[in-house]
């Protein structure tokens, strides 16, 4: 069976030192047939500026830099751009386990049924140290999973937690992902966009879920939290329920209520915050999800 190509697509921004380790980890890779497609908002030349030796270098590497900043745009831009029949994007802080290409290849030529592969991903920090898991990272199974993509994408929006992984966590076939990355039914998510296209693929098919940590997730103080990024999700949370339901997920309303319960006692609990944003935002979902809940048996 022909080994097919796999685009290593990665949306940078201003992190050329991030971006340089997270590069080499994609060029350690024991799987070959790959392209590297690199689409730069940066607002300054030091990604390109960095980037030159590696592409006199290496002609796998396809290297884009925007002439204004796109933004989430970006992502689009990247798979666009991507000629592989096979995709796994990579966030330019983020790293790859040199075997992370080809085990997940190997699956998705093993399962025509399976529309999306992930695994274990071991957060770390800015100086390369292992952290321990996070409540997102804590590893599902101890062996290869098989998973009903309806099923794994029940627990998701029945938890709001996102143990799928980042964008760097998943590959999936380019044909599957039907609607650009971060969209779902037509709306764009800013916070929630790997969930939102997540949820477009488990609707497609099975999940495959390995144990070993075939992708590194680096947390460090430089990452946007921004207003909007920290309580976006309140709103997608909450969308992302209401939209997957047209597509077979939290498909009785027991299981619907039980999603909305989850998602607000976490909005409750941000009635604390003393910021007018917060509040109003919590107000907003609150009520939302009271007139929802009231029209279910």
């Amino acid at each position: 069976m022909k080994d097919p190509l796999v685009s290593v697509v990665i949306p940078a921004y201003n992190r050329p030192y991030f971006l340089e380790v997270a590069l080499s980890s994609v060029l350690r890779q024991t799987y070959s047939n790959i392209e590297i497609v690199i689409c730069d908002d940066s607002t300054d030349d030091q990604v390109q500026s960095m980037l030159i030796p590696y592409l006199e270098r290496f002609s796998c590497i396809r290297y884009y830099k925007n002439e204004k900043n796109l933004f989430v745009q970006n992502f689009h831009k990247c798979f666009q751009l991507a000629k592989g029949e096979l995709i796994n994007y990579l966030m330019d802080d983020d790293l790859f386990h040199p075997e992370k290409v080809q085990k997940m290849v190997d699956v998705l030529q093993r399962f025509e049924d399976v529309s999306l592969v992930t695994s274990y991903r071991q957060p770390f920090d800015q100086h390369g140290n292992l952290l321990p898991p996070i409540k997102a990272t804590v590893k599902l199974f101890e062996q290869t999973a098989v998973l009903n993509g309806k099923t794994f994408g029940n627990y998701v929006l029945s938890h709001c937690i996102n143990v799928i992984g980042e964008p760097t966590t998943v590959m999936f076939r380019k044909a599957d992902l039907t609607e650009n990355f971060g969209m779902y039914r037509g709306k764009q998510y800013s916070t929630l966009n790997d969930v939102a296209s997540w949820l477009l693929l488990l609707s497609k098919g099975k999940a495959v879920y390995l144990p070993e940590a075939y992708s590194y997730f680096r947390m460090h103080p430089e990452q946007n939290r921004s207003f909007d990024v920290l309580y976006a999700p309140l709103t997608e949370w909450l969308d992302l329920m209401v939209d997957s339901r047209k597509d077979g997920f939290l498909e009785t309303d027991h299981l619907f209520k039980a999603a909305l319960y989850t998602h607000r006692q976490y909005v409750e609990e941000l009635q604390k915050v003393q910021d007018p944003r917060v509040r109003e935002k919590v107000d907003t979902v609150e009520k939302r999800i009271d007139s929802i809940l009231r029209t279910l048996k």
